[in-house]
């Protein structure tokens, strides 16, 4: 299959432009597929979708007839607000923060190959990481976060072998942009910015397990991937200097089952977990200027999605799909940060899939989470600050998606 390399090229470059704005646990953003949204990504790691299922089960590919091409795009609305900012003494400053949120486009391109009549190629251009979040200058918590963002392009490509018609296994190599900006405010007039990027690497695994045409099992593994992100630190008053972060994004592992109640519904379940516990501190490291050096902690918690979904067959043209899903935050009130104000949300979503002629088709998905209402209640040495924060957030998510689908 021949693919227009002017498409991947304008794809990756709106990848890097757009994907920082958070979604999901942790700074995930899970805009990693139109299809899969549409059932909250139950059934993704069986495969009941399409190629874009292989960010969570390479192993998927084997089930590919024909080269298949995706291109998707999706529109986040981030509304982040903030009631009763104030200190551990009731002193409050701008203690009410409308949409703190940045909205954002989040595109994502998938490809398929058909080597022979056992292993298939695939390649995943995604953005699963990022954030981005921005608060008022004078607000009560600006000596922890003002504006925020965080940018990840993942590029994998895969390979998958059917073993035989019901096992199949996959594997592919990831290698990861990770960009991070993140200013602040220090004591009440100076402000801080640390910026920097870096390439990291690691894989992924995954294996699919037919038991007969009506039921499959799936399992996929994605690996943490360690950056070593230089760049720069400057305050006001302090000066400058290049430096040196260390991060890893986390390890997550989906299990999932498909079932065909009959040829025109699918039920689908999948669990995912998520190591952010992982992340317990993050270090700047200033080479010149030992002042600008920080140290943030964070002491996040594994994260876990729960989904549900149900597939419909309208005809030989119309696909409805729906999903529920359930998803345990990283943080708690004691560790939560402005950066990423995440807490436990509920995901419905609504989506489907219209068939223009054989080999073209568009995906659509809408997704809304319910987020419960969270508290920080950070200390002074929490995150590297000098005074504490209690804050509350009310936070709501709209995510509207659109995915253009070729066959070769």
């Amino acid at each position: 299959m021949k693919l227009n390399q002017k498409l991947i090229a304008s794809s990756l470059a709106l990848l890097i432009a757009n994907s920082s704005s958070s979604f999901a646990a942790g700074y995930s953003t899970e805009l990693t597929s139109t299809s899969g949204l549409g059932n909250s990504y139950a059934g993704s790691v069986t495969g009941i979708h399409d190629v874009s299922d292989m960010f969570f089960n390479p192993a998927i590919l084997t089930d590919v007839e024909n080269s298949q091409f995706i291109f998707s795009a999706s529109y986040i609305d981030l509304n982040i607000n903030t009631k009763g900012a104030s200190n551990s003494n009731g002193t409050s400053r701008s203690a009410n923060v409308s949409d703190a949120g940045v909205n954002g486009v989040l595109p994502a391109l998938y490809a398929a190959n058909r080597i022979n009549e056992d292993a298939v190629f695939g390649l995943a251009i995604t953005s699963p990481f990022g954030l981005g979040t921005r608060y008022n200058d004078s607000w009560q918590g600006s000596d922890r976060a003002i504006a925020s963002s965080i940018t990840t392009v993942n590029i994998n490509p895969t390979l998958a072998y059917k073993i035989n018609n019901q096992l199949s296994v996959g594997a592919g190599f990831q290698a990861q942009y990770y960009r991070s900006q993140l200013t602040n405010r220090t004591a009440s007039v100076y402000y801080s910015k640390v910026q920097g990027s870096d390439w990291g690497y690691g894989f992924n695994l995954g294996a699919n397990y037919k038991v007969n045409d009506s039921l499959k099992f799936g399992i996929g593994y994605r690996s943490k991937i360690d950056h070593n992100i230089d760049g720069t630190v400057q305050a006001q008053g302090f000066g400058y200097s290049d430096m040196q972060s260390k991060t890893s994004t986390p390890e997550s592992l989906t299990l999932g089952t498909a079932y065909k109640l009959n040829p025109d519904i699918e039920l689908a379940y999948d669990v995912t977990w998520t190591r952010w516990s992982r992340l317990k501190s993050l270090s700047v490291n200033a080479y010149q200027n030992s002042a600008l050096s920080t140290s943030s902690s964070y002491n996040w918690h594994d994260s876990f999605l729960n989904s549900v979904g149900a597939n419909f067959n309208l005809n030989n043209k119309w696909l409805l799909r729906t999903g529920l899903a359930y998803e345990k935050e990283a943080m708690t009130d004691a560790n939560r940060n402005p950066s990423v104000p995440m807490s436990n949300k509920v995901w419905t979503s609504l989506g489907f899939n219209y068939k223009f002629s054989d080999t073209f088709s568009v995906d659509a998905a809408y997704v809304h989470q319910f987020y419960r209402n969270a508290v920080s209640k950070l200390n002074a040495t929490s995150n590297g600050s000098a005074s504490s924060l209690n804050v509350h957030y009310k936070t709501r998510v709209d995510v509207f998606s659109l995915a253009l689908k070729k066959e070769f």
